[in-house]
């Protein structure tokens, strides 16, 4: 019997823009579930989670390619509800599609937090120097910032939607390249493996793509 591995987006599933970069990585051994703590949503419903006064926004994707932003403090029963609705599908563990912190989740099982993962792969390679962070929002900056600081090096963040082209995306890759970083990280689902290629071969500098290292894990550990 193949292992199960739960994927949980903070939008709704499935999410083939995600999985069609981890799935190649994981390889046909292993069976993935999807879940979305937005399925079985209406529109209406999904509007109603948008972020109020003080609340994070998170942009996330919903099933028919368009994109929402919901509050973090709104979906976090949803978040819970889906996995301990995974949980009970006999899981060998579950992996958020989110790279933003939720310590107040609680799992029975292993539960994947690209977060921690993200933040400790930095401390762990880098002790000084310039990072640069790709965020989908430029509302999140100020909160990312104080995230980013926890590792003592000097941090640079750019915007870039990863759900939308953008003519920007050029000159934002040009501005990381002149401020002259260590390492890049997208700190964000949604960016895709063709984007990380882009950045390493116009800055030559190592990109962290939160998917893949997900993926790394996960394979490492079934």
């Amino acid at each position: 019997m193949r292992p199960k591995i739960g994927f949980l987006t903070i939008g709704q599933a499935p999410r083939k823009d995600v999985l069609s970069d981890i799935r190649p990585i994981l390889g046909p051994e292993i069976e993935i579930i999807e879940r979305g703590a937005l399925d079985g949503l209406s529109l209406e419903e999904i509007e109603a989670l948008n972020p109020g006064k003080n609340d994070f926004p998170l942009i996330t994707r919903l099933k028919d390619g368009t994109t929402a932003i919901v509050g973090k403090r709104k979906i976090l029963f949803l978040i819970q509800k889906q996995i301990s609705l995974l949980e009970r599908e006999n899981m060998r563990l579950t992996a958020l599609l989110c790279t933003d912190d939720f310590p107040e989740i609680q799992s029975q099982k292993l539960l994947l937090s690209p977060y921690r993962i993200l933040l400790n792969t930095v401390t762990s390679i880098m002790k000084k120097g310039r990072l640069a962070v790709l965020a989908p929002l430029e509302e999140q900056n100020e909160s990312l910032k104080k995230k980013w600081q926890k590792t003592g090096l000097e941090i640079i963040i750019e915007n870039l939607n990863p759900y939308q082209e953008s003519s920007e995306s050029d000159r934002i890759i040009e501005r990381i390249r002149e401020n002259q970083v260590s390492l890049i990280v997208l700190d964000c689902i949604g960016y895709s493996i063709k984007l990380k290629e882009k950045i390493n071969l116009a800055t030559e500098k190592p990109v962290l793509l939160p998917r893949s290292i997900l993926a790394g894990w996960i394979k490492e550990l079934i």
